[in-house]
């Protein structure tokens, strides 16, 4: 009996033993990953909106802001602030530990300017947001987002080095006042890039280049209102290339004649310029405008349709399509008796 009582208390002391540790194993490990990651090196991090604590943590350990990724997001749980830390630019010295850099995240930089480039901008348009929110001049934009090096290295797996038009990705950014042209030229042509990429991964219809899916994007993003009537019109296009037929897109002619018209008229279908889809047969030189992922989507998965016209059903924003020219000159007729009921 004494016997079995010494074994069990053996067995129990090296069990708390173990424990005890293990327990101070763990503690040593957090305590030291706690710590900062490097001594006097500021590294910049930016934080987008709707990047969730794996994203960010995964995001600090990669520029050694923290040790531990792990330990980022357990620390982040067991304070319940999952849901706090801020999107903006941050600017870390390396000396902060992990509390340090959580509350930063958690207090925000109060530096940081939000800014939204809709879909849809031209570049242009883009300079002048920025402009406006005291990021960087628009002048200075345009020359660091149009710099052939720049585009050259950022899209060096194109075949062709393309112009910047249209390639700078519709989202909300996070500057600081005045940053310089060319770092905000740099993220927002990285990050088209990076989701050309990703939606453009495989071979796009009629073997077009990514290049050349990005024109078309553009023209998609400019025609649709409906999201859902994205790859339906994506069709289109593809459906008239196919055909040879020109692709008398109006987009591509307001972006010929440089200003926005509610109506084109007839003389406007004649303008002289190579953005003229009315006049030119195929594709335009480059994108007309900047697009989103729905429409590159669109444009990499189309719908399957035989449609071949499409025209505003001036209801819901969203469009009548048809097979043949008679179908869609009825479709017109219906438009402008609806246009005449709503203008009356």
């Amino acid at each position: 009996m004494m016997k079995s009582i010494k074994i069990a208390v053996i067995m129990a002391f090296f069990l708390f033993a173990m424990i005890g540790g293990f327990c101070f194993s763990v503690w040593s490990w957090a305590k030291e990953m706690s710590q900062p990651s490097t001594k006097g090196k500021t590294t910049d991090v930016t934080i987008e909106q709707g990047y969730n604590t794996k994203k960010i943590a995964s995001i600090l350990k990669e520029k050694n802001i923290i040790k531990s990724a792990l330990l980022f997001r357990i620390y982040i749980r067991f304070l319940a602030v999952d849901q706090n830390l801020k999107p903006g630019q941050y600017s870390f010295s390396g000396k902060e530990s992990l509390s340090e850099v959580i509350q930063q995240l958690l207090k925000g930089n109060q530096n940081t300017i939000s800014v939204t480039i809709p879909e849809g901008t031209t570049l242009k348009e883009a300079a002048a947001i920025l402009q406006d929110a005291s990021i960087c001049s628009a002048i200075d934009f345009m020359e660091e987002v149009t710099d052939p090096g720049r585009l050259g290295k950022i899209f060096s797996s194109w075949e062709l080095i393309p112009q910047a038009e249209g390639l700078i990705f519709p989202d909300t950014y996070f500057f600081e006042k005045h940053t310089p042209a060319g770092k905000v030229a740099e993220r927002m042509l990285k990050l088209m890039k990076h989701q050309i990429d990703k939606v453009f991964f495989a071979k796009l219809p009629m073997d077009l280049s990514q290049y050349e899916g990005c024109i078309l994007a553009s023209i998609v993003e400019k025609e649709a209102v409906l999201n859902k009537e994205r790859p339906i019109i994506a069709s289109v296009f593809y459906n008239r290339l196919k055909k040879k037929m020109k692709l008398e897109s109006c987009a591509t002619v307001l972006y010929a004649l440089g200003v926005h018209k509610n109506r084109l008229l007839n003389e406007d279908l004649k303008v002289d310029s190579p953005y003229n889809t009315y006049l030119n047969q195929g594709l335009p030189p480059t994108p007309i405008s900047n697009f989103g992922i729905a429409s590159m989507k669109a444009v990499a998965c189309p719908s399957e349709t035989n449609y071949l016209f499409f025209v505003v059903n001036g209801k819901d924003g969203g469009h009548n399509f048809s097979k043949s020219l008679g179908e869609h000159n009825k479709n017109k007729k219906d438009y402008f008796e609806v246009r005449k009921q709503n203008e009356k």
